[in-house]
């Protein structure tokens, strides 16, 4: 699975975060918080995953281009690229909300 290390929204290195390409092509970002604060206001290790299908894929990657100002031509660039052009994982999340590409967000209280 192509996946890149992306910047966290949380001081610290008590989280982390991911890009990568799903086996149906997809893309998914995650967020991992495993700091103290987790801990103490949800009792574990939290996670959230945002998801992109395939069929919104397209416009994610054309308007990615748009912004990083360079084509996409294939997964590993499309990676590269988010770690390049945002400053952490939740920039990406806005937006995809603001340009209105549909994604599916997941919070796993037990990660």
């Amino acid at each position: 699975m192509l996946e890149v290390k992306l910047k966290s929204p949380f001081a610290g290195n008590q989280s982390t975060a991911w890009a990568r390409i799903r086996p149906d092509g997809g893309i998914e970002l995650e967020l991992y918080d495993f700091s103290d604060e987790a801990q103490s206001s949800m009792g574990n290790d939290v996670a959230w995953i945002w998801t992109v299908d395939l069929a919104a894929k397209p416009r994610f990657v054309e308007l990615l281009a748009a912004r990083a100002g360079a084509e996409i031509p294939n997964d590993e660039t499309l990676l590269d690229a988010l770690a390049r052009n945002f400053e952490h994982v939740h920039a990406i999340r806005a937006w995809m909300r603001e340009n209105q590409i549909p994604f599916e967000e997941k919070f796993d209280s037990w990660a």
